[in-house]
């Protein structure tokens, strides 16, 4: 049996995403133009922890802005800190209150306790694979495969996340391509030129899709 590879998994930078920008204009013509319209997208980093968590579960089926004016209200209860223990101690009525449908409530306070019961270690995740984190990120209740993307691409920063769920994502290939993708085994198969650098190529049709609305991204 090989020996297991110890590495640990590799993450986006400012300069990987501008490297692989380039790279992926010289295979798809369609991203060349955005590329040669916008410049290389943004790196979109976001802190690997409970939080973030909590915020992808806030964006699930609602706007960006909806999702970020809750998870601020969030974080001025809780004095900018949202951890664990704060929104258990909140708990779903506590939640709720700040904005927060009944079921997201609900999905915030049973991750809390599957982080303060040890069930879940959001810290073990950025030494782990892909399919392992999104494995683990599944296991726990309203968090789905789309969450596990998001989480993989922006908390973990992994190069090679295809997020075949994400609205910004379809609509902005979609329109990219002037084709229909609302198919998802036709959305991978269409990102099988960008492997493995989905994860930028999804920031590059992020990057039009909001531009094209008069917004910056994200």
């Amino acid at each position: 049996m090989p020996p297991q590879d110890k590495r640990r998994p590799q993450r986006l930078t400012k300069q990987a995403i501008a490297t692989g920008a380039a790279e992926l204009a010289k295979r798809d013509p369609k991203l060349r133009s955005v590329l040669q319209q916008f410049g290389p997208p943004p790196l979109l980093r976001r802190p690997a922890t409970f939080a973030t968590l909590v915020h992808i579960i806030l964006e699930q089926q609602v706007s960006v802005e909806s999702a970020k004016s809750t998870f601020e209200r969030l974080k001025d209860i809780t004095a900018g800190d949202v951890t664990a223990e704060g929104v258990a101690n909140l708990d779903e009525s506590g939640l709720r209150s700040l904005g927060f449908s009944r079921q997201k409530a609900h999905y915030a306070v049973r991750l809390a306790h599957d982080c303060l019961d040890g069930s879940f270690r959001i810290n073990t995740l950025s030494r782990l694979p892909d399919d392992e984190v999104r494995r683990r990120i599944i296991a726990r209740k309203g968090l789905g495969q789309w969450s596990a993307d998001v989480f993989l691409m922006m908390g973990l920063l992994r190069p090679d996340v295809l997020p075949v769920g994400d609205l910004a994502l379809v609509k902005g290939l979609c329109e990219i391509d002037q084709n229909d993708y609302a198919n998802s085994d036709a959305l991978v198969e269409r990102a099988e030129r960008w492997r493995p650098l989905r994860s930028i190529a999804t920031r590059m049709v992020w990057q039009w899709y909001v531009r094209q609305r008069g917004r910056d991204i994200f």
